[in-house]
């Protein structure tokens, strides 16, 4: 599924998409879900697609935020609300969702970030009983599964204990598990796939379906080698003119296959990288296809 990356041009007229993709699913059922990552953050309930219910807010660890440094960016986005995005599941389908949201101002964690690389650490820690710490602590790395950003690995860090507590009840009785996210929330998506194929589910094998929004990149090419082999399907639906896909800089590289839209209308970021251009996108993408 990851044999091709979306194509588009500018007169609309052609597009070519990996096996499996489905513009009118992602439209219709996976960006509403990366839409609820934010909803959930004042407390509101989300409006999620048919038959899908929440199971669990997705919430930081008090004891892993603590730990890192005053100024970290993670902690600014902790500031208003503890939860990053929900959980839950649509038991018709056999399908168990994890979304995160990301941050309010995507300008500002382009800036705050370093783009340290640091490695992959949460599939080599044990769900019992251990968490993923930051540089201060000293998990066992997993040999051969590459370089990630440091500042995302981090914030990932910040919720993995929340996944690891709620996603086993959630996906009972599940085949499938989908993994969305939007901006920041895109690379958490991508940090958390193989954590979750690995280890969250104490051995049960769901390989996870990955679908992201507007992401960053968030490894270096050791670590796209090792989720590609291990995450077969994964797409990356990135707006023309959205900067946010364009960063971190090389050797930063993506994961999975690129999803080509273009929403048209306003040439800036607000637009371009909002889930609303998104949703257009997908929408003359769909239209395109008549």
């Amino acid at each position: 599924m990851r044999s091709g990356s979306g194509v588009h041009n500018t007169v609309g007229l052609l597009h070519f998409f990996p096996v499996g993709f489905s513009a009118s699913h992602a439209r219709d059922v996976v960006l509403p879900l990366a839409q609820a990552a934010y909803t959930v953050m004042s407390g509101a309930a989300p409006a999620l697609p048919t038959g899908f219910t929440q199971t669990a807010l997705i919430e930081t660890d008090p004891a892993h935020l603590a730990a890192l440094p005053e100024r970290h960016p993670a902690k600014a986005m902790a500031k208003d609300t503890n939860i990053f995005g929900l959980m839950g599941h649509d038991t018709a389908s056999g399908t168990v969702f994890v979304s995160f949201r990301g941050s309010a101002d995507v300008a500002d964690w382009i800036a705050d970030f370093d783009f340290l690389p640091a490695p992959y650490a949460p599939v080599a820690a044990s769900m019992r009983g251990s968490q993923l710490r930051p540089s201060s602590g000293e998990p066992r790395w997993t040999a051969g599964f590459g370089q990630v950003h440091a500042g995302f690995q981090d914030v990932y860090g910040c919720v993995r204990h929340s996944i690891a507590a709620n996603l086993p009840a959630a996906a009972r009785g599940c085949q499938t598990i989908l993994i969305t996210g939007h901006s920041l929330g895109a690379a958490l998506a991508v940090l958390a796939a193989p954590d979750v194929a690995r280890t969250v589910l104490d051995g049960r094998t769901i390989e996870p379906r990955v679908t992201t929004f507007g992401g960053p990149r968030t490894g270096l090419p050791d670590f796209a080698a090792a989720f590609n082999a291990a995450i077969e399907c994964c797409y990356r639906v990135v707006n023309f003119l959205d900067i946010v896909p364009l960063v971190p800089p090389s050797p930063y590289v993506h994961v999975g296959a690129e999803i080509a839209v273009d929403s048209g209308g306003a040439i800036d970021i607000g637009w371009r990288h909002s889930l609303a251009g998104y949703h257009a996108g997908l929408a003359a993408l769909l239209a395109a296809q008549q």
